[in-house]
């Protein structure tokens, strides 16, 4: 029975390694898995390659205005997923975004390394999305802000505390406050996009802070580090 169970166990492993091993690989970020492959990585990635409105894209801030949006956002729990390409942190259904009358959740944020949206072609050296998702048509509406470097950034420092390894999860009790990721004077630019990792699907609607937030630049240096360039190239000219 001894002989039998480790077999067993071994056999389950092994089937979790792989599982797991070909989710990690099947895209990255550079060489044949980079982004310029993506559309033939896989059938389902084909809108990478074959979409007509896909992100990201250059800004031109010149065109950015205060828009009607509503955050009503709270401290949550840190729950953080690293994926091997991004660090995510799980949202909450007690942050929520209003746009055009509509209450979106927020279902989760996380971080690129630089920016995956410019500036008149300059890349900050960092950007944070924050996704919501409409809780009956399942749209979604995510936030790009920009980091520059500064004054140390409170929420990146809680966060910075418990990084998991690639792979992994951290979650405890600590709390960040998704608010304090914006900036105070909330300009953006507004248009329709996509997602900016595969499947590349499209029909997202993007709210993009023209008016960076701060972080310092050995938090900058930190989460580079650890997720090194995980940003996907300018699709189309902007605005």
């Amino acid at each position: 029975m001894t002989i039998q169970f480790s077999s067993l166990f071994l056999l389950l492993t092994r089937r979790a390694f792989f599982k797991f091993s070909f989710i990690s690989i099947l895209w990255g970020y550079d060489g044949d898995k980079g982004p310029i492959r993506w559309p033939i990585l896989s059938p389902d990635y084909h809108t990478c390659g074959d979409g007509q409105r896909q992100s990201p894209i250059d800004i031109d801030v010149t065109n950015a205005i205060a828009l009607p949006v509503g955050f009503d956002y709270r401290p949550i729990p840190i729950d953080l997923f690293n994926s091997g390409r991004t660090i995510q942190e799980t949202g909450n259904d007690g942050c929520t975004l209003t746009l055009d009358g509509e209450v979106y959740r927020l279902i989760q944020f996380h971080f690129h390394t630089p920016s995956e949206h410019t500036d008149g072609g300059i890349h900050y050296p960092m950007e944070l999305h924050l996704v919501h998702r409409h809780p009956v048509t399942k749209a979604l509406a995510v936030v790009g802000v920009w980091i520059q470097p500064g004054v140390e950034q409170s929420e990146l420092a809680a966060l910075s505390q418990a990084l998991p390894p690639t792979g992994e999860r951290t979650h405890n009790t600590h709390r960040v406050n998704p608010s304090n990721l914006l900036p105070a004077e909330q300009k953006m630019m507004r248009y329709s996009g996509s997602l900016t990792t595969p499947p590349c699907s499209e029909g997202v609607t993007w709210l993009v802070m023209v008016n960076p937030i701060e972080a310092s630049v050995g938090q900058i240096e930190q989460f580079h580090e650890l997720l090194g360039n995980n940003a996907r190239p300018i699709q189309r000219s902007g605005f």
